[in-house]
């Protein structure tokens, strides 16, 4: 049964420009693209990100009488929106924001509040029968908190759950947080709030035991392209997001509450599973340049989740297709080096088999501690690889490799470890799926590991030199660390990077422990499918 939602706030029509890079202090750019019109406003986001999920969706907004309330009607409408409660005044005209967009998908906004601002607790009394009639209703701070308090008293008098999403930033007095069950803050807005920076599972823990002192029952912080983080007096979890290429992420944080709002039961019993879908929402929209128009459909959700789920299977049936061929080929009588990772992981088990079925004379040396554990679990003979010279053959998984079977290693955190081994080692094969053989490996993400002293120095470097880096986070918020401790940085590669360049200016720079480029170390690569496809190094190259 459809969730029936109002959202009472802003609608504002959205004067975008796309540039490159934004302008320093006092300097003039030219840029490519001229300023266009959307339909916009938290308030606005919000109703059609829920209207468009299946919500039965009511907007309380206030618009100028003026050609922009015009063209946002028309727009409400053919959402299927219920409109009787948009009120149009003539003393303000209809709210405008301004938005950059730079070439990274990031925004700056500056907004004028028009008749938003005007709305007054009078308005939304005049209208009170929409909230008191819906499951829940949601409010943002584009619209006076007066206005807000009252919408909230006569949802609460009416046992109607109340979502608030403070934002943009603002302090804001008990009496509006009292009335709310469920707020929606992102990391910064959180902090202006509690006074607790977000940078881990536990500041965002203590944010939530701030509001769970005010009576809120859910606190939900959106971290960006991170995640998203729950918590109720009871559970809490993270929620990692979907890695998508990022064009525009102006109604990212609207999609999502608009989205949720359209799934979560009043119980909150499926946070997890509306979180999700709230994810995969977000993750459609910033793929899209505007912000009503990049707003995902119902439809357009489920297919991406029914793909998703559809192409995991796929992916992990090449992934033990590939592991399951080479270990077929591992011959008898040697020292066998065991990969890290998903794929490498059906290779240990799949080799397992062999030895034992086969009475196979193999001893095992692992990449990672994860892979060590299964080993042991599975009772295969072991090595300290301390206690040996070399390697015969390796096996293990790639992230991502090129046509000249150069690669990316440290997706799973283990490329230092994977790395020493692979060194040590007379032949590597690679085993992957499909999904990660590519021409080139420009744009692709490569780990960096850096000592956690300083990481910071490396990180400032890395963002200078242009990488855009991004320190690598555990699903729960906290900073990952590898199994010897240090921190993974991942940057992008550059499309004119010379690799082997590249290499060694990371390799070179103080505070860097290794990086994931692995150039001219793979012999073979084994890519899954039906028909699995056998690629070697040409003879004639020798490994560096």
């Amino acid at each position: 049964m459809s969730k029936k939602v109002v959202v009472i706030g802003s609608t504002n029509v959205d004067k975008v420009l796309n540039v490159d890079k934004y302008a320093l202090p006092g300097e003039t750019l030219a840029v490519e693209n001229h300023q266009e019109s959307h339909g916009g406003g938290k308030g606005a986001n919000q109703a059609i990100a829920a209207a468009r999920s299946g919500a039965d969706t009511t907007f309380i907004t206030k618009l100028g009488d003026d050609e922009d309330a015009k063209f946002m009607i028309e727009g409400f409408k053919k959402d299927g929106m219920n409109i009787d409660s948009v009120i149009t005044t003539q003393a303000r005209q209809t709210g405008q924001a301004y938005i950059t967009v730079d070439s990274t998908g990031q925004n700056s906004i500056y907004v004028y509040g028009g008749a938003n601002m005007s709305m007054t607790p009078a308005d939304v009394d005049q209208h009170e029968d929409a909230i008191k009639n819906a499951d829940r209703a949601i409010a943002q701070l584009e619209i006076p908190v007066p206005t807000i308090i009252e919408a909230f008293k006569i949802a609460k008098k009416n046992e109607v759950q109340t979502i608030l999403n403070p934002a943009p930033a603002k302090k804001l007095p008990e009496e509006l947080l009292q009335l709310t069950d469920i707020i929606t803050p992102n990391e910064t807005e959180a902090e202006a709030l509690t006074g607790i920076k977000v940078i881990d599972d536990d500041s965002m823990m203590k944010n939530a035991e701030y509001f769970f002192k005010l009576g809120i029952r859910m606190v939900i912080i959106t971290v960006g392209d991170k995640g998203s983080f729950y918590a109720t007096p009871a559970s809490h979890a993270f929620i990692p997001a979907f890695k998508v290429k990022a064009v525009d992420t102006t109604a990212a944080g609207d999609t999502f509450i608009g989205a949720l709002a359209s799934r979560l039961d009043l119980n909150s019993a499926n946070i997890r599973d509306a979180m999700l879908y709230a994810n995969h929402a977000s993750s459609l929209t910033v793929q899209v340049a505007g912000a009503q128009n990049s707003i995902p459909y119902e439809k357009d959700v489920l297919d991406v989740i029914s793909k998703t789920s559809k192409t995991k299977e796929a992916i992990e049936k090449e992934k033990k297709q590939a592991a399951e061929y080479a270990a077929a080929q591992v011959p008898n009588h040697i020292v066998l080096g065991l990969g890290s990772g998903s794929t490498a992981a059906y290779f240990v088990k799949a080799i397992n088999e062999r030895i034992k079925k086969e009475g196979l004379d193999i001893q095992c040396v692992a990449t990672s501690v994860g892979t060590e554990k299964l080993a042991e679990s599975l009772g295969m003979p072991m090595l300290d690889v301390n206690t040996i010279d070399r390697v015969d053959l390796t096996v293990d998984g790639a992230d991502a490799v090129d046509d000249k079977l150069n690669g990316i290693k440290g997706g799973g955190a283990a490329l230092l470890f994977e790395k020493l081994v692979a060194t040590m080692s007379d032949k590597n094969i690679w085993i992957v799926d499909s999904t990660k053989y590519h021409k080139t490996l420009a744009g692709q993400k490569l780990p960096v590991e850096v000592i956690p002293f300083g990481g910071m120095g490396v990180f400032r470097y890395l963002n200078e030199a242009g990488y855009k880096p991004e320190f690598r986070f555990r699903d729960d918020g906290d900073i990952l660390q590898t199994d010897s401790g240090n921190y993974l940085i991942d940057i992008t590669i550059p499309d004119d990077a010379d690799l082997a360049k590249l290499a060694h200016n990371l390799k070179n720079y103080t505070g860097v422990v290794e990086h994931g480029l692995f150039l001219n170390i793979c012999d073979q690569l084994i890519i899954g499918g039906d028909k699995v496809r056998v690629i070697d190094r040409p003879k004639e190259e020798t490994k560096k």
